[in-house]
Protein backbone atom coordinates (compact mmCIF):
# COMPACT_ATOMS: atom_id res chain seq x y z
CA UNK A 1 0.00 0.00 0.00
CA UNK A 2 1.17 3.58 -0.92
CA UNK A 3 -1.54 6.30 0.81
CA UNK A 4 0.45 9.57 -0.44
CA UNK A 5 -2.19 11.41 2.55
CA UNK A 6 -2.93 11.56 6.15
CA UNK A 7 -4.30 7.81 7.02
CA UNK A 8 -6.96 8.72 8.94
CA UNK A 9 -8.11 11.46 6.44
CA UNK A 10 -8.09 9.10 3.94
CA UNK A 11 -9.99 6.49 5.61
CA UNK A 12 -12.80 9.28 6.29
CA UNK A 13 -12.66 10.01 2.61
CA UNK A 14 -13.57 6.82 1.29
CA UNK A 15 -15.52 6.14 4.34
CA UNK A 16 -17.98 8.98 2.63
CA UNK A 17 -17.57 7.68 -0.98
CA UNK A 18 -18.58 4.05 0.09
CA UNK A 19 -21.57 4.83 1.62
CA UNK A 20 -22.93 7.59 -1.37
CA UNK A 21 -21.29 4.85 -3.91
CA UNK A 22 -23.56 2.02 -2.38
CA UNK A 23 -26.71 4.00 -2.32
CA UNK A 24 -25.97 4.78 -5.83
CA UNK A 25 -25.68 1.18 -7.15
CA UNK A 26 -28.57 0.18 -5.40
CA UNK A 27 -30.47 2.27 -7.14
CA UNK A 28 -28.86 2.80 -10.63
CA UNK A 29 -25.90 0.95 -10.72
CA UNK A 30 -22.53 1.53 -10.97
CA UNK A 31 -20.65 1.99 -7.55
CA UNK A 32 -17.71 0.91 -8.42
CA UNK A 33 -17.26 4.18 -11.02
CA UNK A 34 -16.76 6.16 -8.00
CA UNK A 35 -15.18 3.89 -5.49
CA UNK A 36 -12.27 2.38 -7.97
CA UNK A 37 -10.85 5.73 -9.18
CA UNK A 38 -11.50 7.48 -5.34
CA UNK A 39 -9.23 4.45 -4.02
CA UNK A 40 -6.37 5.05 -6.99
CA UNK A 41 -6.35 8.85 -6.24
CA UNK A 42 -5.10 8.51 -2.87
CA UNK A 43 -2.34 6.32 -3.78
CA UNK A 44 -3.09 2.66 -3.48
CA UNK A 45 -2.10 0.39 -5.83
CA UNK A 46 -4.11 -1.06 -8.10
CA UNK A 47 -4.57 -4.36 -7.23
CA UNK A 48 -5.07 -3.87 -3.84
CA UNK A 49 -7.48 -0.89 -4.96
CA UNK A 50 -9.85 -3.98 -6.67
CA UNK A 51 -8.96 -6.55 -3.99
CA UNK A 52 -10.32 -3.80 -1.03
CA UNK A 53 -13.31 -2.83 -3.11
CA UNK A 54 -14.28 -6.59 -3.58
CA UNK A 55 -14.13 -6.67 0.07
CA UNK A 56 -16.49 -4.06 0.90
CA UNK A 57 -18.72 -4.69 -1.91
CA UNK A 58 -18.71 -8.13 -0.87
CA UNK A 59 -20.95 -6.79 2.20
CA UNK A 60 -22.94 -4.39 0.41
CA UNK A 61 -24.12 -6.38 -2.44
CA UNK A 62 -25.16 -8.77 0.31
CA UNK A 63 -27.19 -5.96 2.27
CA UNK A 64 -28.98 -5.08 -1.23
CA UNK A 65 -29.74 -8.86 -2.31
CA UNK A 66 -31.08 -9.70 1.28
CA UNK A 67 -33.61 -6.51 1.07
CA UNK A 68 -34.72 -7.34 -2.18
CA UNK A 69 -35.27 -10.88 -1.06
CA UNK A 70 -37.28 -10.23 2.16
CA UNK A 71 -39.24 -7.94 0.28
CA UNK A 72 -40.17 -10.60 -2.73
CA UNK A 73 -38.37 -9.39 -5.79
CA UNK A 74 -35.51 -12.38 -5.77
CA UNK A 75 -37.96 -14.61 -7.77
CA UNK A 76 -36.37 -16.55 -10.27
CA UNK A 77 -35.99 -20.02 -10.25
CA UNK A 78 -32.73 -20.07 -11.87
CA UNK A 79 -30.90 -18.01 -8.93
CA UNK A 80 -28.83 -20.33 -7.35
CA UNK A 81 -27.84 -21.58 -11.11
CA UNK A 82 -26.93 -18.32 -11.87
CA UNK A 83 -24.78 -17.39 -8.56
CA UNK A 84 -22.50 -20.29 -9.26
CA UNK A 85 -21.74 -19.14 -12.74
CA UNK A 86 -21.66 -15.43 -11.90
CA UNK A 87 -19.03 -17.10 -9.24
CA UNK A 88 -17.16 -19.06 -11.43
CA UNK A 89 -16.56 -16.56 -13.92
CA UNK A 90 -15.71 -13.87 -11.43
CA UNK A 91 -12.66 -16.51 -10.13
CA UNK A 92 -11.46 -16.72 -13.83
CA UNK A 93 -11.04 -12.92 -14.39
CA UNK A 94 -9.69 -11.83 -10.68
CA UNK A 95 -6.65 -14.78 -12.13
CA UNK A 96 -6.36 -12.76 -14.87
CA UNK A 97 -6.12 -9.78 -14.21
CA UNK A 98 -3.83 -10.24 -11.08
CA UNK A 99 -1.38 -11.47 -13.57
CA UNK A 100 -0.68 -7.90 -14.91
CA UNK A 101 1.78 -5.26 -13.39
CA UNK A 102 1.11 -2.49 -11.79
CA UNK A 103 2.14 -0.20 -14.59
CA UNK A 104 -0.26 -1.35 -16.81
CA UNK A 105 -3.31 -1.33 -14.52
CA UNK A 106 -2.49 2.11 -14.08
CA UNK A 107 -2.91 2.84 -17.56
CA UNK A 108 -5.97 0.23 -18.11
CA UNK A 109 -8.04 1.12 -15.23
CA UNK A 110 -8.82 5.19 -16.31
CA UNK A 111 -9.00 4.03 -19.40
CA UNK A 112 -11.84 1.14 -18.64
CA UNK A 113 -13.91 3.45 -16.57
CA UNK A 114 -14.06 6.26 -18.72
CA UNK A 115 -15.51 3.75 -20.86
CA UNK A 116 -18.32 2.30 -18.50
CA UNK A 117 -18.92 5.50 -17.94
CA UNK A 118 -19.89 6.72 -21.77
CA UNK A 119 -21.90 3.34 -21.73
CA UNK A 120 -23.76 4.75 -19.07
CA UNK A 121 -24.87 8.27 -20.94
CA UNK A 122 -25.30 5.93 -24.28
CA UNK A 123 -28.01 3.44 -21.98
CA UNK A 124 -31.44 4.11 -22.27
CA UNK A 125 -34.55 2.22 -21.00
CA UNK A 126 -33.75 -1.41 -22.23
CA UNK A 127 -36.94 -2.34 -24.43
CA UNK A 128 -35.65 -5.10 -26.65
CA UNK A 129 -37.31 -8.66 -25.69
CA UNK A 130 -34.74 -11.15 -26.25
CA UNK A 131 -36.66 -14.07 -24.28
CA UNK A 132 -36.48 -16.07 -27.86
CA UNK A 133 -32.86 -16.32 -27.21
CA UNK A 134 -32.62 -17.45 -24.05
CA UNK A 135 -30.02 -20.11 -24.43
CA UNK A 136 -27.19 -17.27 -24.45
CA UNK A 137 -28.29 -16.00 -20.92
CA UNK A 138 -25.83 -18.45 -18.91
CA UNK A 139 -22.61 -17.85 -20.95
CA UNK A 140 -23.29 -13.75 -21.20
CA UNK A 141 -23.79 -14.06 -16.81
CA UNK A 142 -20.57 -15.72 -16.71
CA UNK A 143 -18.74 -13.20 -19.04
CA UNK A 144 -20.41 -10.52 -16.96
CA UNK A 145 -18.89 -12.09 -13.85
CA UNK A 146 -15.81 -12.48 -15.64
CA UNK A 147 -15.99 -8.69 -16.42
CA UNK A 148 -16.49 -8.31 -12.67
CA UNK A 149 -13.05 -10.36 -11.35
CA UNK A 150 -11.39 -8.34 -14.16
CA UNK A 151 -12.19 -4.83 -13.43
CA UNK A 152 -16.16 -4.90 -12.12
CA UNK A 153 -17.93 -1.15 -12.20
CA UNK A 154 -21.11 -1.12 -14.10
CA UNK A 155 -21.74 -5.07 -13.54
CA UNK A 156 -24.72 -4.31 -11.46
CA UNK A 157 -25.98 -2.51 -14.57
CA UNK A 158 -25.21 -4.99 -16.99
CA UNK A 159 -26.64 -7.81 -15.17
CA UNK A 160 -29.77 -5.96 -14.68
CA UNK A 161 -30.04 -5.69 -18.54
CA UNK A 162 -29.09 -9.14 -19.35
CA UNK A 163 -32.98 -10.16 -16.69
CA UNK A 164 -34.72 -7.46 -18.33
CA UNK A 165 -33.84 -8.48 -22.03
CA UNK A 166 -33.70 -12.19 -21.63
CA UNK A 167 -36.46 -12.82 -19.07
CA UNK A 168 -38.93 -9.96 -19.37
CA UNK A 169 -38.66 -9.34 -15.22
CA UNK A 170 -39.81 -6.17 -14.13
CA UNK A 171 -36.89 -3.62 -13.09
CA UNK A 172 -37.07 -4.39 -9.28
CA UNK A 173 -36.89 -7.95 -10.26
CA UNK A 174 -33.92 -7.70 -11.97
CA UNK A 175 -32.13 -5.02 -10.01
CA UNK A 176 -32.28 -8.14 -6.76
CA UNK A 177 -31.70 -11.06 -8.98
CA UNK A 178 -28.43 -8.47 -10.73
CA UNK A 179 -27.36 -7.76 -6.51
CA UNK A 180 -27.33 -11.71 -5.92
CA UNK A 181 -25.21 -12.55 -9.13
CA UNK A 182 -23.58 -9.39 -8.08
CA UNK A 183 -22.64 -10.72 -4.72
CA UNK A 184 -21.35 -14.05 -6.31
CA UNK A 185 -18.60 -12.15 -8.27
CA UNK A 186 -17.67 -9.72 -5.71
CA UNK A 187 -17.17 -12.73 -3.01
CA UNK A 188 -15.36 -14.86 -5.13
CA UNK A 189 -12.69 -12.31 -6.60
CA UNK A 190 -12.58 -11.22 -3.02
CA UNK A 191 -11.20 -14.43 -1.98
CA UNK A 192 -9.03 -14.36 -4.45
CA UNK A 193 -7.19 -11.07 -3.79
CA UNK A 194 -7.37 -11.95 -0.16
CA UNK A 195 -5.30 -15.31 -0.69
CA UNK A 196 -2.93 -13.18 -2.65
CA UNK A 197 -2.89 -10.25 -0.08
CA UNK A 198 -4.52 -7.77 -2.22
CA UNK A 199 -6.98 -6.35 0.66
CA UNK A 200 -6.27 -3.88 3.66
CA UNK A 201 -8.54 -5.40 6.01
CA UNK A 202 -8.96 -1.98 7.78
CA UNK A 203 -9.76 0.17 4.92
CA UNK A 204 -12.01 -2.71 3.91
CA UNK A 205 -14.13 -2.81 7.11
CA UNK A 206 -14.55 0.88 7.23
CA UNK A 207 -15.56 0.87 3.63
CA UNK A 208 -17.54 -2.21 4.43
CA UNK A 209 -20.07 -0.03 7.14
CA UNK A 210 -20.34 2.54 4.62
CA UNK A 211 -20.96 0.27 2.02
CA UNK A 212 -23.74 -1.32 4.33
CA UNK A 213 -25.44 2.05 4.84
CA UNK A 214 -25.51 3.57 1.42
CA UNK A 215 -27.25 -0.34 0.10
CA UNK A 216 -29.50 -0.52 2.96
CA UNK A 217 -30.50 3.56 2.39
CA UNK A 218 -30.48 2.97 -1.54
CA UNK A 219 -32.71 -0.41 -2.00
CA UNK A 220 -34.83 0.85 0.55
CA UNK A 221 -35.35 4.28 -1.74
CA UNK A 222 -35.12 2.15 -5.11
CA UNK A 223 -38.73 2.19 -5.61
CA UNK A 224 -39.21 5.93 -4.32
CA UNK A 225 -36.00 7.27 -6.51
CA UNK A 226 -35.13 6.98 -10.20
CA UNK A 227 -31.93 7.15 -11.97
CA UNK A 228 -32.00 9.94 -14.23
CA UNK A 229 -30.51 12.28 -11.77
CA UNK A 230 -28.12 10.08 -10.33
CA UNK A 231 -26.71 8.68 -13.14
CA UNK A 232 -25.76 11.84 -14.82
CA UNK A 233 -23.87 12.89 -11.89
CA UNK A 234 -22.32 9.59 -11.82
CA UNK A 235 -20.56 9.70 -14.87
CA UNK A 236 -19.44 13.01 -14.60
CA UNK A 237 -17.74 12.43 -11.27
CA UNK A 238 -16.40 9.21 -12.25
CA UNK A 239 -15.04 10.54 -16.16
CA UNK A 240 -13.07 13.50 -14.09
CA UNK A 241 -11.48 11.10 -11.39
CA UNK A 242 -10.31 9.29 -14.29
CA UNK A 243 -9.06 12.10 -16.55
CA UNK A 244 -7.01 13.10 -12.89
CA UNK A 245 -5.66 9.90 -12.67
CA UNK A 246 -4.00 9.07 -16.10
CA UNK A 247 -2.73 12.97 -16.11
CA UNK A 248 -1.09 12.27 -12.67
Amino acid sequence: MDITQDTNTVYLFLFGVSILASFIDSIAGGGGLLTTPSMLLVGINPLTVLGTNKFQSSFSTFTSSRNYYVNGYLTDINKNKYFILSFIGSSAGTLMVSRLSDDILRTLIPILLISVAIFFVLNRQVKTDLSNYIVLLTPLIFLIGFYDGFFGPGTGSFFVMLFLVFKNQTLLESTATSKLLNFASNFAAFIIFAVQGYVIWELGLIMAVGGISGAYLGSKSAIKVGDKLIRPILVVVSILLSLRILTS
